[in-house]
C-alpha cells in the first residue's frame, strides 16, 4: 500500500487537529519526499511510497519481518529527538532481515499520531527514517498517517533471502556460542538515560542508535553459518529462545574482559554485577550465532570483534548453563 489516507473526516486536517488547506494531504506529500534515491538502492519498488499499493520487483526469496514502536515503551521524545526515533525504528525492524541473511527492499511504516502533536515531529521522524533507509539500501514502499492516541511507528519489511535462511534451531552440539559485538552497552544507556547520568556518552549512543548488522550477516552467509539470531531480549533471553528451539543446553562463559571500557566504569560507579548486566543487556541487535572452530577462526579474520560467550552441548536437563545468577532477560516496558 502506498502512504495512504487514515480515517479521517471529510475535510482535510492536520494531524495536529487544526483544520488547514491541504492538511493532511499535504503532510503525505511531505514524507514520500523523504524517500531514499533510487540510485542508493539494492532493488528499489517498480511503483513505491504515493500510489494505493507497492509493486515490487519479483524476488526469489522474499522474507518479511514486522515490529513496533511506541511512545513510553521503546522511546521517548525526552529522551530522543523525532530523527533519532526514526532511524532507531529503522535499523531494529531491519536487523530480522540481516539475521536471515536477507537483504532489505522495502519498508512500510503506519504512523498514529496523538491530536496535539506537531506536524514537525512526523517530518523528523521521517528525515530520520530516510536517513537510515538509504544507509541500508531500502526503499520507502508505503505505509499509512492516522490519529492515535499515542505517537507509534508500525513497521513491515520485506527483503529477499541470498541463499539458504538460517535458524535459531539449527545449533549443535559442538558447536561455539559466538556474538558479533560487544555485550550489556545499550542497556547501559538506558539506564544512563533514566538516570539522567551524562558521563557516558558511547552508552547512551548504543541505545540510541543500533545497528543493523548486514555487514557480519555476510560474513556469516559466506561462512556456512547455519544457527543465527538478533540480541534484542538480551543474552539470557535470546540464548535461552535458541537452545530451546534447537533442543540443546548452551554454557556460557561470560567474562569481565569481554565488555566495554564504559561498561566497566559504568557498572563500577553505581555498583552493578558487570557480568549479570552483560548477559541481561536488551535492544543491542548484534547477531548471536553457532559455528565449529576453525569456521569461527576464519570469521574472526573479518569480523575482529565477534566474542565466543559459549559453547553447545546435548541437552543435559537445563537449557542454559554458566548464567550469570542475577541475569535475566530484557523486556521492554
Amino acid at each position: 500500500m502506498g502512504l495512504g489516507r487514515s480515517p479521517l473526516p471529510s475535510e482535510a486536517y492536520l494531524l495536529t487537529g487544526e483544520k488547514k488547506e491541504g492538511g493532511e494531504f499535504s503532510l503525505i506529500e511531505t514524507l514520500v519526499a523523504r524517500r531514499p534515491k533510487r540510485e542508493t538502492l539494492f532493488r528499489p519498488c517498480c511503483v513505491a511510497a504515493g500510489d494505493d499499493a507497492a509493486l515490487l520487483a519479483t524476488l526469489d526469496r522474499p522474507v518479511i519481518t514486522t515490529d513496533t514502536q511506541r511512545e513510553g515503551v521503546h522511546f521517548r521524545l525526552d529522551w530522543q529527538t523525532p530523527w533519532e526515533v526514526g532511524e532507531k525504528a529503522v535499523a531494529v525492524t531491519l536487523s530480522d532481515l540481516a539475521a536471515s541473511f536477507a537483504r532489505p527492499v522495502a519498508l512500510f511504516v503506519n504512523l498514529g499520531m496523538p491530536v496535539g502533536l506537531s506536524d514537525s515531529v512526523a517530518e523528523g521522524l521521517y528525515d530520520g527514517l530516510g536517513a537510515a533507509l538509504e544507509k541500508y539500501g531500502c526503499d520507502l514502499g508505503g505505509g499509512n498517517t492516522s490519529r492515535s492516541a499515542e505517537l507509534s511507528l508500525d513497521l513491515f519489511a520485506v527483503g529477499e533471502g541470498q541463499g539458504p535462511m538460517p535458524r535459531r534451531s539449527d545449533a549443535r552440539a559442538g558447536e561455539l556460542l559466538c556474538v558479533t559485538g560487544t555485550l550489556g552497552m545499550a542497556r547501559g544507556g538506558l539506564r544512563c538515560l533514566e538516570s539522567g547520568e551524562t558521563r557516558f556518552p558511547e552508552l547512551i549512543h548504543a541505545f540510541k542508535a543500533p545497528r543493523s548488522r548486514f555487514d557480519a550477516a555476510e560474513v556469516l552467509r559466506q561462512a556456512g553459518v547455519r544457527c543465527v539470531m538478533d540480541i534484542s531480549d538480551g543474552l539470557a533471553g535470546d540464548a535461552l529462545h535458541m537452545a530451546k528451539a534447537s533442543g540443546v543446553t548452551l554454557a556460557l562463559n561470560v567474562t569481565s574482559a569481554m565488555a566495554s571500557r564504559a561498561l566497566r566504569a559504568w557498572c563500577d560507579s553505581c555498583g552493578e554485577d558487570l557480568l549479570s548486566f552483560m548477559a541481561s543487556g536488551g535492544e543491542e541487535y548484534e547477531l548471536l550465532f553457532t559455528c565449529d572452530p576453525d569456521t569461527l577462526a576464519a570469521i574472526e579474520i573479518k569480523c575482529p570483534d565477534v566474542i565466543c560467550v559459549g559453547r553447545v552441548s546435548a541437552f543435559s536437563g537445563a537449557s542454559l548453563q554458566g548464567l550469570p545468577q542475577e541475569a535475566v532477560s530484557f523486556e521492554h516496558r
